[in-house]
């Protein structure tokens, strides 16, 4: 695929994180590029002539257009995200290190740009948050949405292993954190904190050196995630009272979430049919609580797959920790970012079945990360064979075909 459709698709990616005015012709001009790559990614198979997907990328397809054939009143949001799974796992699988870098070069311009946004625009201070008698203040810009500013200072903090300039490299730490801090949002802090141990603990002198303790670790972890709303639901109701203790100010701490996961739970347990296919895209007519998703990814994607999706997006997890692990040495960024993005999905709901294609393309990055190692090595191999033919030739020795040749 063209360079330049690349870097168009990932800035208008960036864009349409903000809060602009004319916001709906950025999500337009996304679609149209979106249609465009599938296009162009149709043909460049077609002319291949191989059209391998996955076994993982092929149960995801399938499970979303099943759950379509229940839920055709959503049907432009199932093709929107039908189509936005195809062009990910196509350019991430062909054009990998071009789109790990220019990710990275993104997030640092964007990153720079709310700095600019912090210093010069209106600032809006929201209701801190009280955790164990300390308040975390919220600082926000009407430019741009506090999970969209953390998410960026996130992937810009992450990128300081492509940058070689020490100086550089401090900037963007000082300023990521700088922002993560001020936006005040608690999943974000909480997810670094927790990666950042996870990290600490992996060294030889820890407790998770072994690949296998921590392939295992991770595993425990999503799935405390991908249950996190229903072990909470069931909380509420057995410890209602502990709840209501001035220890955690529950209302505070989690912003309001936990009544829309009891309203959502409460709804999904009231349409039986649904639990197996799913109830389709969430729509402004359909009034389920006081916001129109429940700022849970886990709980959206069994919201709208049903249980069949909820499992097929639990095992799709699995194998992108196992590809974390393998790769965690080459790009411990990578492996940082899905830790951080596991535990952000328990307060958000915006990486995955959406129109925006940001966070999807760090997963498939890690899961298509193979078809970059793999391609490292054979171009490794192919230097070797080539350097040691023109040290032959050079010695009038006989090279490595001929060798082969002549042995059969």
């Amino acid at each position: 695929m063209n360079n330049l459709i690349i870097n168009i698709y990932i800035f208008i990616s960036f864009i349409s994180m903000y809060n602009l005015e004319n916001k709906s012709i950025i999500l337009y001009l996304l679609l149209i590029f979106q249609l465009m790559m599938f296009s162009l990614n149709l043909y460049f198979l077609l002319k291949r002539k191989n059209i391998k997907i996955s076994k993982g990328i092929f149960l995801i397809l399938l499970i979303t257009i099943f759950s379509l054939i229940f839920n055709i009143n959503t049907l432009g949001n199932y093709i929107i995200n039908i189509v936005l799974i195809f062009n990910i796992y196509i350019l991430t699988k062909y054009r990998w290190n071009y789109v790990y870098k220019r990710i990275f070069l993104y997030a640092n311009i964007f990153n720079i740009i709310n700095m600019f946004l912090y210093k010069y625009s209106t600032r809006i201070y929201g209701v801190p948050k009280v955790i164990l008698g300390h308040t975390l203040p919220k600082i926000l810009v009407p430019q741009i949405w506090v999970a969209s500013l953390s998410l960026i200072a996130v992937y810009s903090l992450f990128s300081i292993n492509l940058i070689k300039n020490k100086l550089l490299k401090i900037f963007i730490v000082f300023l990521s954190v700088s922002l993560i801090i001020v936006a005040g949002k608690f999943t974000t802090i909480l997810a670094l904190l927790i990666a950042g141990i996870i990290y600490l603990l992996n060294s030889k002198f820890f407790l998770l050196s072994s690949k296998k303790i921590l392939k295992y670790s991770l595993k425990a972890m999503l799935t405390i995630c991908f249950c996190s709303p229903f072990i909470f639901y069931y909380f509420t109701i057995v410890y209602n009272e502990f709840l209501n203790t001035k220890v955690v100010d529950v209302s505070s701490l989690f912003s309001g979430r936990h009544l829309l996961w009891v309203d959502y739970i409460n709804y999904i347990y009231d349409n039986k049919f649904q639990i197996l296919v799913g109830n389709g895209f969430f729509s402004d007519e359909k009034k389920i609580s006081y916001l129109s998703h429940p700022h849970n990814q886990y709980l959206t994607i069994f919201y709208t797959l049903g249980i069949l999706g909820f499992i097929i997006y639990y095992l799709f997890y699995l194998k992108v920790i196992d590809e974390s692990i393998k790769i965690k040495k080459q790009y411990p960024n990578l492996f940082m970012i899905l830790i951080v993005i596991i535990f952000e999905m328990c307060g958000d709901d915006y990486f995955i079945l959406t129109i925006n294609p940001l966070n999807l393309i760090i997963i498939f990055l890690i899961y298509n990360s193979k078809y970059n190692i793999n391609s490292i090595k054979i171009l490794k191999n192919r230097k070797r064979i080539l350097k040691r033919t023109k040290y032959n030739r050079y010695y009038n020795k006989p090279s490595i075909v001929k060798e082969k040749e002549d042995e059969k």
